[in-house]
């Protein structure tokens, strides 16, 4: 069975892809399938199911959520929630409004360190949310940093000179919004909260109490320890196992959509297993008699 890429980032959000791109890059490297994940937004969603059909890459709708659980940033994935969800539609504007106001924190920060940056000129780069990756480019090409790299470390990441944070929603009403439109929701790279993995299986224990439907396993840089500990705890609370590269494209170079040569290829039994559990959940099943590898999509 061919592989699959549970987690991407088109130009709706900080990938460097439209979503037809996205897709179109899954086709010429043989994945099955991808889930567009941008973040706190769907809105590129639609644009890449279209060009799944026309790949022929199955294309899972979904999001990745910036969200906060006992002071500590978290970031959720789900998958297969319905964009139109009033509720999720409600907190997708929210955070944007969220982003807006970071963005403004960030440029007045730069202002009075002598950098201007033209806030409609940067909202004039990208057909979607406007984001540090952004702000960071725009740095780059005005010549105050020599990378993308370079401009966060300088001014953009934590405890930088222009760093502002932004505002998040408790984990358990992003879980809460993604149930309620459809969705299943997964917890994104646990080794980005804690890289040792010492405080994820509490954390796990109660964002299942409140919904959680599985853990992202596989994921760049997770050795095979991190990986059983994970699947141990999948298996404790009987989540659903997914995988993803968190591709980017010119953004994170070295991180190529599938996850190879960095990380091993994510079976295909992942989304089967996935979709399952959305069944379950009284989702639209897929029509059984088409593979995958035919351009359906299961919403």
């Amino acid at each position: 069975m061919l592989p699959i890429d549970l987690h991407s980032h088109s130009s709706y959000s900080d990938g460097s892809h439209s979503p037809e791109q996205l897709v179109r890059e899954a086709r010429r490297l043989g994945l099955a399938a991808i889930a567009l994940t941008d973040h706190d937004t769907m809105a590129g969603v639609s644009e890449a199911i279209n060009a799944g059909v026309k790949y022929h890459v199955e294309v899972i709708p979904g999001i990745e959520i910036s969200t906060i659980q006992d002071g500590q940033p978290i970031h959720v994935l789900g998958y297969g929630a319905a964009p139109e969800h009033p509720g999720l539609r409600k907190l997708i504007r929210e955070l944007a409004a969220f982003r807006e106001t970071r963005n403004l924190g960030i440029l007045a920060r730069l202002e009075r360190l002598g950098i201007h940056l033209d806030y409609v000129e940067l909202t004039a780069s990208t057909v979607g949310l406007i984001g540090r990756p952004h702000i960071a480019r725009q740095l780059v090409r005005q010549g105050h940093a020599s990378s993308i790299a370079q401009a966060f470390r300088r001014f953009l990441q934590r405890n930088a000179q222009a760093y502002v944070s932004v505002s998040k929603f408790p984990a358990a009403e992003a879980i809460k919004q993604i149930q309620e439109a459809g969705g299943l929701a997964v917890l994104a790279h646990p080794t980005t909260i804690d890289k040792n993995l010492k405080g994820v299986a509490a954390l796990v224990k109660k964002l299942s109490e409140s919904g959680l439907g599985g853990i992202e396993v596989f994921y760049p840089g997770h050795s095979q320890k991190i990986c059983q500990r994970l699947l141990y705890q999948c298996e404790q609370h009987h989540l659903v196992v997914t995988g993803g590269s968190d591709f980017h494209g010119s953004l994170k170079p070295e991180i190529q959509l599938g996850g190879a040569p960095i990380m091993p290829p994510i079976p295909y039994r992942l989304l089967e297993e996935l979709k399952m559990r959305l069944v379950g959940k009284n989702k639209p099943t897929v029509n059984e008699s088409q593979s995958p590898s035919q351009g359906q999509t299961i919403w």
